[in-house]
């Protein structure tokens, strides 16, 4: 090796022998270049990172608010469903009450055809109680299946206490969601997830009272599908006289729909 093309380096020390490394000049060039060549991006990776943050960050807001549009828009559809639950509700007993609505049903029977005001949820409510010990009330309810187990996928589920003769109508849910002024759970997939019914499943639901004073008038019971359709409905109504005896015993009432 030529000494022109060598560099050497002395590292001297305060005791011993001093030592040296020598090396090849081109060595030394090219790791000067790969050094520089690091730093050079290094500071590129820098500056279009700053170039697009602000674009990112505009990105991620973008990306919030089409969330919360599109939450908003899935609690529209949760108050259309129950809107339109009630309607097929109201004109099933009008029908009913005008002596039209057996005609109706055994004519599309007939001719093998199925209105949709026909259309079983998947799913029922078979019974409840509830039960008041003190300050806690307490809605025990058995989901049974209808049909073809295949046909329900499970769902979320709510029960929310009312007291309706108070102004304005004060409710209490379990579990924790928003409510509307009927009493309607805005956010359906903040209930209690439940599974697929094959046959029969309980579930049990309590809240607390404000007070041993504390009453409620009716119970609700609410079944949303996977996708946030209504499935079931299930209004009852509450005894003044459960309330008086839960404060000093256990009491339990058997409910029946209304």
């Amino acid at each position: 090796m030529k000494a022109q093309n060598t560099l050497t380096f002395i590292i001297s020390r305060n005791y011993g022998h001093p030592i040296s490394l020598s090396l090849p000049v081109w060595r030394v060039y090219l790791g000067v270049v790969l050094l520089l060549a690091l730093l050079a991006a290094m500071v590129v990776m820098s500056i279009l990172f700053l170039a697009t943050y602000p674009r990112m960050l505009h990105i991620e807001q973008q990306r919030d608010e089409f969330r919360k549009e599109r939450d908003a828009l899935r609690d529209q559809l949760s108050s259309a469903s129950q809107k339109l639950f009630e309607l097929k509700e109201e004109r099933f007993l009008l029908a009913g009450a005008n002596g039209e609505g057996a005609g109706k049903r055994a004519g599309r029977a007939r001719n093998g055809v199925e209105a949709a005001s026909d259309y079983l949820p998947p799913v029922q409510i078979s019974s409840a109680r509830t039960t008041v010990d003190r300050r806690i009330v307490e809605v025990v309810f058995r989901i049974v299946n209808q049909g073809e187990p295949r046909r329900n996928r499970g769902g979320f589920l709510f029960a929310v206490f009312e007291k309706r003769d108070a102004d304005p109508p004060r409710f209490a849910v379990s579990p924790k969601v928003s409510l509307n002024d009927e009493g309607f759970p805005e956010t359906y997939k903040a209930g209690v997830r439940f599974p697929r019914v094959r046959k029969a499943v309980t579930y049990r639901r309590r809240v607390r009272r404000q007070n041993a004073e504390d009453y409620f008038t009716h119970v609700t019971l609410f079944l949303f599908s996977l996708r946030g359709g209504l499935l079931v409905k299930e209004r009852f109504e509450l005894d003044r006289e459960l309330f008086s005896k839960g404060r000093s015993a256990r009491a339990t009432q058997v409910l029946l729909k209304t």
